[in-house]
């Protein structure tokens, strides 16, 4: 019975939030329970409401990790994109941090996108750079981090685009970058709390 509460709460919280943001669709392939985070994300919009009552068409898309068999490299993160809408300007790599240090600690992550092309597969400079506390959670939970570039810079290949992490710290590059972001993230692709990319039509619906 509290399964069937909540199932009602999430359809009535994205009802409401569609109607008020006069939002054409928001992505939800396979299923259609909103991951945690998306809840945080449309309650932000909601509060936004008033301000983007004029705006038509999708404002905010969100997609699931998915399995690559081809470059399946255990660590990476993958997307499948072949929905996302043109007119989208902001991109999150939203992850959820599963183990914390029982030391202070503190590593530099930055995040690559991988574009497969025809014949290889192609790694981007550093979109995004952050300072992780691996003793401490972030408020929310979730490490978030930009990579519009991911999704702003042409030409793809593909519908599919992937994301590796690569740590490091005072004394440089650290190794294993594959087997830190799994030990680090919850990776799970039929976890509720599997990575999302999270993609947004204006810079001012970015959630925070």
């Amino acid at each position: 019975m509290e399964d069937h509460g909540e199932e009602l709460e999430d359809r009535d919280l994205s009802k409401a939030i569609l109607e008020m943001l006069h939002i054409n669709k928001v992505s939800a392939p396979q299923q259609a329970k909103p991951r945690p985070y998306m809840k945080l994300a449309y309650q932000s919009l909601y509060a936004q409401a008033r301000d983007l009552s004029g705006a038509g068409g999708t404002l905010v898309q969100s997609f699931r990790s998915i399995e690559d068999s081809k470059y399946g490299t255990p660590g990476w993160i993958w997307f499948n994109t072949s929905q996302l809408s043109p007119f989208m300007r902001v991109a999150e790599l939203v992850l959820l941090r599963k183990t914390l240090h029982h030391k202070p600690l503190s590593v530099t992550v930055t995040v690559h996108s991988l574009s497969p092309g025809p014949d290889n597969l192609s790694i981007s400079c550093p979109l995004a750079e952050h300072l992780l506390s691996l003793d401490k959670l972030p408020p929310s939970g979730y490490d978030v981090f930009d990579v519009t570039a991911a999704i702003t810079q042409p030409p793809h290949h593909s519908d599919i685009l992937g994301f590796q992490l690569r740590f490091g710290d005072e004394s440089g590059s650290l190794v294993l970058h594959e087997a830190l972001t799994q030990s680090l993230y919850c990776l799970n692709g039929s976890s509720l709390s599997q990575p999302l990319l999270v993609v947004y039509r204006s810079t001012s619906m970015e959630h925070q």
